[in-house]
């Protein structure tokens, strides 16, 4: 069994683990700080699982399978974490009137597009421009070894980066929901 195998194994063993625990928690959204405090840790486990994937989509030299698979890979993660906040599209629309529209009024102004939408086709097309930009680095992928770690590391950096800021966001709209009820 190679590196990768082992890496690959290790990350859907993880991965596994935390898609358990967020199952145990149900549909809606946080009561108070500690439980803020568990999602986010359950929600960074799943993006360093997600970075890990990421990563190692980048190690692989076929072009353009890099970009497909961190499409996925951010799709899922977004939904995940909005699900892990109670902030899901299925979630959200299963909220009363009020608090769906105070749930979306507290995303808009965080600036999150993310939060409590469906993943369409259009959000995606969003979060390919993102990755788009990544490119250029994974361009070096050409210059055998190093240019894979590189584009492996700039793969991980990117992703970790980009779920650590919509946990924030999901947490600011959770803590504002929150806040709000007191």
């Amino acid at each position: 069994m190679g590196l990768l195998d082992t890496m690959i194994n290790k990350i859907a063993k993880n991965l596994n683990s935390t898609n358990r625990k967020t199952a145990m928690i149900k549909n809606d959204l946080p009561a108070d700080e500690r439980q803020l405090i568990e999602r986010r840790e359950m929600a960074e486990n799943l993006i360093k699982n997600k970075s890990l994937m990421s990563s190692a989509g980048a190690v692989v030299p076929i072009p353009g399978l890099d970009v497909g698979v961190d499409m996925k890979l951010m799709t899922d993660m977004i939904e995940q974490i909005n699900r892990t906040y109670g902030l899901s599209h299925k979630q959200v629309n299963g909220m009363t009137d009020d608090l769906k529209q105070k749930v979306m009024m507290t995303a808009a102004k965080q600036g999150s597009e993310l939060i409590g939408r469906r993943m369409s086709r259009a959000v995606v097309a969003a979060l390919f421009k993102t990755v788009a930009k990544r490119e250029l680095a994974k361009q070096s992928k050409w210059v055998p070894i190093v240019g894979q770690a590189i584009s492996a590391s700039v793969s991980y950096y990117m992703m970790k980066k980009m779920g650590l800021a919509h946990i924030d966001k999901c947490e600011k709209v959770a803590r504002a929901l929150i806040n709000s009820t007191k």
